[in-house]
């Protein structure tokens, strides 16, 4: 891989081997969002806010297991640069136990206190009521959602990177399919509404970890990982993962609750925001595709080179990293821009929420641009290199800074849902200036290796 890398159009070939599949597997992941609150928003906007309500514990449990998988891709990637079969099973093994027991956990507590849970984000009594139904059902996908993002993590670590868009794919079809069947009671189902999107969303969970779990026990050939090996010991590496991993953990913690405190803000003003922001945040997510995709790159591209020892050449391929990473905002902002007209219009809202949609898709446009340099630097250079504080503290940091200033334009001074998401965004320039000045130092490689 090194001297392949080492010629000039072999970098930019691996870079994209590793980026394209990423990529589609999450515009895959959030087209289906585009569909679920299309569906949704048929049904009315207490509907729709209410599913994109519910859906904020539900990026809270997502966020805290991501943090953890990234934690663990950074000592698996590195460990794979030094070719240790052995510690990639075991650190495997680990974050196994750890993601299925939060799952767990989030499940029994969501199945249990749906209600209570929705009031801490929205005071209308319709959204807490439907938003409820959702979530109690939707609970019940965590634990297979953890032990499937699981086992991709690791593969994605170890440079096998196709088989989640086949797995994400399959996925895609089944929720798409019993979406349509319950939500509007289609082929003798019953009509379930906003719960009917819950179904949808637990069968293709469980689709997914049946075909993660036949692909690891027959097809998987790099490290040969087996069920018995969730009773192996971790040899120490749990130190090294709660000394690495930990502060990613934390990051992505403290980072998804200030996200939901910008909901908790725009969840307050009032449900036409929620609307507006839900469709904002889906095309969002579908134009950071690309960016997610070379930041997961990165982090396995940076993380082997670490775990090698080739430190100078790591700093080379950051250098170019970068050049790509401006190139790529400035696309998906354009894109954001040029879909925003057609994508607004096949949503049935009210003409209030469609000028608002409109109005906000410009602070996205603006966000998505330094979001290129953000994600992929905090998230794949910092985190595979190893400089998992510096990256924790800039990300939380940052965005925790703007949280009172968006609470105080919202609720102290009257400003516009405009002004209001904008101030709340403008953590992402802060973020790129430091994570920019912190690569220019050089001194971010910290080898996590045994």
């Amino acid at each position: 891989m090194l001297k392949y890398l080492k010629r000039g159009p072999g970098f930019y070939g691996y870079l994209w081997r590793l980026t394209g599949p990423i990529a589609l597997q999450n515009l895959i992941t959030f087209s289906l969002g585009l569909i679920d609150t299309l569906m949704v928003s048929w049904l009315g906007n207490t509907q729709m806010a209410a599913v994109t309500t519910a859906n904020v514990p539900v990026f809270l449990l997502i966020s805290i297991v991501f943090g953890g998988q990234s934690g663990v891709g950074i000592l698996i990637s590195q460990y794979w640069g030094k070719k240790d079969v052995d510690s990639i099973c075991r650190v495997a093994s680990l974050a196994l136990r750890i993601s299925a027991a939060a799952g767990l956990l989030f499940a029994l507590v969501l199945f249990l206190f749906p209600r209570p849970v929705m009031q801490i984000f929205t005071a209308e009594p319709a959204v807490i009521e439907a938003g409820a139904s959702y979530l109690r059902i939707v609970s019940l996908s965590y634990f297979f959602y953890g032990v499937t993002s699981t086992f991709l993590v690791v593969l994605r670590s170890v440079e096998t990177v196709n088989v989640s868009v086949a797995i994400y794919g399959v996925s895609f079809a089944v929720n798409v399919f019993f979406n349509y069947v319950f939500i509007f009671g289609k082929f003798g189902a019953p009509r379930m509404g906003v719960a009917g999107a819950a179904v949808g969303t637990v069968l293709a969970r469980v689709a997914e970890f049946v075909m993660i779990i036949a692909y690891m026990l027959v097809w998987e050939k790099k490290i040969r990982f087996r069920l018995h090996m969730l009773l192996w010991p971790s040899g120490g590496l749990a130190r090294d993962l709660v000394r690495y991993g930990l502060p990613v953990m934390l990051n992505e913690l403290l980072w998804s609750v200030a996200i939901s405190m910008h909901s908790v803000i725009l969840g307050h003003m009032s449900s036409d925001i929620v609307a507006a922001n839900s469709i904002c945040n889906v095309m969002f997510q579908m134009a950071t595709s690309i960016i997610l995709g070379v930041s997961n790159a990165s982090a396995v591209l940076v993380g082997m080179l670490v775990g090698r020892g080739d430190y100078p050449y790591a700093r080379a391929c950051v250098n170019k990293l970068i050049q790509i990473y401006a190139v790529i905002g400035v696309v998906c902002a354009a894109l954001l821009l040029a879909v925003k007209g057609p994508v607004i219009g096949i949503y049935d809202i009210k003409e209030s929420t469609r000028v608002l949609t409109d109005q906000l898709m410009y602070v996205y446009a603006a966000a998505i641009f330094f979001m290129a340099f953000t994600c992929p630097l905090i998230s794949g250079v910092l985190r595979g290199a190893g400089d998992t504080r510096f990256a924790a503290v800039t990300d939380v940091g940052c965005i925790w800074a703007m949280v009172p200033l968006g609470a105080a334009a919202a609720f102290w001074l009257g400003a516009p849902p405009v002004l209001v998401l904008a101030v709340l965004k403008c953590d992402m320039p802060l973020k790129a200036f430091f994570c920019l000045r912190r690569i220019a130092g050089g001194n971010w490689i910290r080898n996590v290796t045994r």
